[in-house]
């Protein structure tokens, strides 16, 4: 049986992401507010991987902020996504 995953956040919700990057010893907090289009997973890694590379998966949201723009985002363990309004509907 093929796994399925239930998807944690429905297209049409408002949300705000927040990550850290590490520059060097600096941590610098990024994040922006949008709405989910939809939540997918992509594959990791490059031809050095060979076949583990369609094995293993990330986690993204692509989100189309208020000025039209579409960003695609990686979540990870430290990314904050927190709900602001729930989907309509």
């Amino acid at each position: 049986m093929i796994p399925t995953r239930t998807p944690k956040y429905t297209p049409g919700t408002q949300v705000r992401v927040v990550q850290f990057v590490r520059v060097g010893h600096r941590r610098w907090k990024t994040q922006f507010e949008g709405v989910v289009e939809r939540e997918g997973r992509r594959p990791v890694g490059g031809i050095e991987m060979g076949g583990k590379a369609s094995a293993i998966h990330q986690s993204t949201l692509q989100i189309r902020r208020a000025d039209g723009e579409i960003t695609v985002v990686a979540l990870d363990e430290n990314t904050e996504v927190d709900v602001l309004a729930p989907a309509a509907g």
